[in-house]
């Protein structure tokens, strides 16, 4: 019986894995899928998730040393979600930032199973080590973790520390190569100090002082392999003073810290100064980190737009025009400020502010920028289904959105708020254009928070709990009185525009106080909403309840007084279990042999499309191209066919 199969260490792509992705459908025999060491993509990864999803018996897989990013890493973590039983994942050495770790880290939280996850030498950095610490949280049977390479400093480590605490079953563990100091290497220690089964502890290569990497051996079981050599000297600031002699200063990126007895006076004075940059640093955590974000010219965004060709348009309206194009190999969206506007400069460094602080799985990912002179660009991820409000309204004539899609995102808009308001102790972010409009949907209908360019923050040591403004900006009928009437601000601001969106997600109707007003009245005549209900899907007698628990919900977040409002956290609490546990049914709206074939087929056209003829201002394909395309594994099904042959053959026997 055929249990396991291995194509790794070839020049397989993305057409390839589709081929395979498709052959692994209802597979059950199959166990084991090896493809590392190949080249594939997003597109290849987001078929061989949707043959992960669909192949009830694979629990192995190994992707690691491709091209994989982000896109490929959310498709990759949807399925685990659903795939309960699947025991090991290796992705490293791939192209995931911290939104395909947060995606990843969402498919662990919900696996009962996966006991060996590998995501090494990629760029998760503290956030994404943070959504994975998070979902660690009571897997008591994770035993093989490798986070190494991956910009990881002390905050992301003590958040995986935490999560690991639970672990019964940890067995090696690998954190080198990253950033993590001493405050890190603590909270790790005090983690595994009792981890009977640790057998091998990797970290290296970080910037741990030489007597935390001697406190923390001492706490590890006897038997633990610990390797924690080549520290390195964290030096942060410019301003350290020059006085150090030039023999120290030549040696000080590479050289290994001493011990204690014998370190010299300049070394202990270099690490005084660091600890006291360190302690000033926690004070101005929140300054701006825009420089996080590529700059590009505009002669590059043109280029990527067939320099901003109408056929190329997508979208727009006061702040300017959205064109679709292709930077640094992924589809974007490209937001071209308009150049008169004066409000329109200050939203755009609003968003590019806010954006630059905040990753999160639901917050859209910005990609660069470009600014010469009077032209501002914003580059985005392009969100495949566009926005919440589109998609209700059946723009195109695309179909309903179905009451699993709606409820996953009412959930992902709230995680995306509360991720905001709490992110930055005691300094949260108002969106203050919370709508429907500004939540998109990507290829899988996950949704985004976009649109910041109305944010305000707390200041930091305010002292109170709102701030207060004479510009009242954003979309009427989202705006809740205080803010309309009083301008102030709160945490509870965008709760009352969330309460419109869940009216909007039952209703399907626009939103409004009549719609409000509606959904009441159908709650206090009849206790529940059937007659409000949007009448372009079909709802299940548990729906139908389900979604009275949601109409009430909306109508606490559109109480007058805020503080009669739930928070975010309030809300996840009430509606979070139930989305989860209709998570599985969220593509139903596509029989399952068709959803990868259509989205992988949508995805290939495009990309093609797009590399034919990156800088006209259309495309000539010729129908027979299109064809092919459109069947993106038919190119090389006769070249594939022996292996996939060999999958319908071998599981059949």
């Amino acid at each position: 019986m055929f249990v396991w199969y291995s194509m790794h260490t070839n020049q397989i792509g993305d057409e390839g894995a589709t081929a395979i992705g498709c052959a692994l459908r209802d597979k059950a025999h199959l166990s084991v899928l090896r493809l590392q060491s190949n080249r594939i993509g997003d597109i290849g990864a987001c078929a061989i998730a949707e043959g992960l999803r669909t192949s009830p018996g694979l629990t192995k897989l190994w992707m690691h040393a491709n091209q994989v990013g982000d896109a490929g890493a959310r498709a990759i973590g949807s399925a685990l979600r659903d795939k309960a039983n699947l025991s090991v994942l290796h992705l490293g050495n791939n192209k995931i930032s911290d939104i395909g770790a947060g995606a990843i880290a969402e498919g662990l939280q919900a696996s009962t199973a996966l006991n060996e996850l590998g995501m090494h030498t990629n760029r998760i950095g503290d956030a994404g080590a943070q959504a994975i610490g998070s979902a660690l949280r009571n897997k008591a049977y994770l035993s093989v973790l490798g986070l190494n390479n991956n910009k990881i400093g002390d905050t992301g480590a003590c958040a995986i520390a935490e999560g690991l605490q639970a672990s019964t079953a940890l067995a090696e563990f690998g954190m080198d190569t990253n950033q993590i100091g001493d405050a890190g290497a603590q909270a790790i220690g005090s983690a595994l100090c009792n981890k009977a089964h640790l057998s091998k502890l990797i970290l290296s290569d970080n910037q741990i002082s030489s007597s935390a990497v001697q406190l923390l051996s001492q706490n590890l079981p006897a038997k633990c392999e610990f390797s924690a050599d080549n520290q390195r000297i964290r030096v942060q600031d410019a301003n350290i003073s020059p006085s150090s002699s030039p023999a120290f200063r030549s040696n000080t990126a590479n050289a290994p810290l001493a011990a204690s007895d014998s370190m010299s006076q300049e070394v202990r004075q270099l690490r005084a100064r660091i600890a006291q940059l360190e302690q000033a640093q926690q004070t101005t955590a929140t300054a701006p980190v825009m420089s996080t974000i590529p700059r590009v010219s505009l002669q590059v965004l043109s280029e990527a737009t067939a320099q901003f060709s109408e056929s190329k348009r997508i979208g727009g309206g006061g702040f300017g025009s959205v064109y679709s194009g292709v930077w640094s190999g992924q589809r974007v969206a490209v937001k071209r400020l308009a150049a008169d506007s004066t409000q329109g400069v200050a939203q755009f460094e609003s968003e590019l502010e806010a954006l630059s602080r905040f990753r999160h799985p639901n917050i859209v990912t910005i990609m660069c920028y470009a600014q010469e002179g009077n032209e501002r660009c914003l580059v985005y991820e392009l969100m495949a289904n566009g926005s919440v409000r589109d998609r209700l309204d059946r723009k195109d004539g695309t179909p309903a959105l179905n009451w699993a899609q709606r409820r996953n995102i009412a959930t992902d808009i709230a995680n995306a708020m509360h991720f905001v308001q709490t992110a930055i102790s005691g300094q949260p972010l108002f969106h203050l254009d919370l709508k429907t409009d500004n939540v998109l949907l990507d290829a899988h209908f996950n949704a985004k928070v976009a649109d910041f360019g109305l944010t305000r923050s707390m200041p930091a040591q305010e002292g109170r709990n709102y701030i207060k403004t004479k510009t009242i900006a954003g979309t009427y009928k989202y705006i809740c009185p205080q803010y309309l009437e009083e301008g102030k601000v709160s945490i509870k601001t965008d709760v009352y525009s969330y309460g419109m969106i869940l009216l909007e997600l039952l209703t399907g109707e626009q939103p409004g106080i009549k719609l409000g007003s509606a959904v009441k009245r159908a709650l206090k005549n009849h206790g529940r909403l059937d007659s409000e209900l949007d009448t372009s899907i079909v709802w299940g007698a548990p729906d139908c309840l389900f979604a009275t628990t949601v109409a009430e919900l909306a109508l606490a977040c559109l109480e007058l007084d805020g503080v009669d409002r739930p928070t975010f956290d309030e809300i996840l609490t009430t509606i979070g279990q139930s989305v989860d546990q209709g998570s599985a049914h969220a593509h139903a709206a596509v029989p399952p042999d068709r959803r990868m074939e259509l989205r992988i087929s949508a995805d290939l056209v495009h990309s093609r499309m797009e590399q034919q003829q990156p800088h006209s201002q259309s495309a000539e394909v010729s129908d027979e191209s299109i064809s092919r395309l459109s069947h993106p594994y038919s190119a090389i099904k006769e070249q594939l066919s022996p292996i996939t042959n060999s999958i319908e053959l071998d599981s059949e026997s």
